[in-house]
């Protein structure tokens, strides 16, 4: 497994920025893609610093990308003009995927998608609302209701309502288009629980499939390294089907 760190100039923030990209050192491609976000106060080099991943992907035939989402959410902040471009879930959906396509070799079809706390938010809500990019989905100790929290005089009143994950859990079932394979876990110490339990109530409740585990433990890198193995069982064996 190599791992290169990328500089390019996003047009959804206005600036240059970075992502960190594992690219299997074995086969020629193309590759799936798992995009693998990281939580609040972290940036793209977090997963690489914190945890083991690097090993846990390193036989995986995929490619794993670490964007850095700064404090956003991973949601589009209101901008004023050319100041203050914070268009973060299009730097996810749209700029990181065409930078990509233009310098990687990188499978047509479905991706994969991760991330603990925010970024397990963030994995969640672009996964469903998304769902002709990403096959896989996987949320660790997820801040499923971050939503709550927008500010209107930051982000536009729309953008808030579109935030929900119940959102787009719902037009999914109701549009009746293609639904991902959906997981997410959380440990019963975590002070995030009962939002991760009310998700899986309300995915249950209209029907949508997916898969949701309690684990010993608290909101912790001890926690995400032992549990982001299983997220990439399912990126692999989803996105990697013949």
């Amino acid at each position: 497994m190599s791992i290169a760190t990328v500089r390019f100039e996003s047009e959804s923030l206005g600036r240059w920025t970075t992502y960190n990209v594992l690219m299997p050192e074995t086969g020629t491609g193309p590759f799936p893609v798992v995009i693998q976000l990281h939580g609040l106060g972290d940036d793209s080099r977090t997963w690489l610093d914190r945890s083991n991943l690097a090993r846990y992907v390193s036989e995986l035939p995929l490619i794993v990308v670490l964007p850095d989402g700064e404090t956003s959410g991973y949601v589009n902040w209101k901008e004023s003009g050319r100041l203050h471009r914070q268009a973060f879930e299009d730097l996810i959906v749209r700029d990181i995927p065409n930078h990509l396509r233009r310098h990687f070799a990188v499978a047509s079809g479905h991706w994969g998608i991760g991330g603990l706390s925010m970024g397990g938010y963030g994995a969640m809500r672009l996964g469903l609302k998304y769902p002709e990019l990403f096959g896989s989905i996987w949320a660790h100790s997820a801040a499923f209701e971050i939503d709550h929290y927008l500010d209107q005089d930051l982000v536009d009143p729309e953008i808030i309502a579109d935030a929900s994950i119940q959102l787009h859990a719902r037009t999914i079932v109701e549009s009746g288009s293609y639904r991902p394979i959906i997981s997410f876990d959380c440990g019963v110490d975590d002070e995030l629980i009962e939002g991760n339990r009310d998700l899986h109530a309300f995915m249950d409740g209209i029907g949508l499939e997916h898969t949701y585990a309690e684990h010993h433990g608290d909101h912790t890198w001890d926690y995400w390294d032992e549990h982001v193995c299983e997220a990439f069982e399912q990126h692999a064996r989803v996105l990697l089907q013949p």
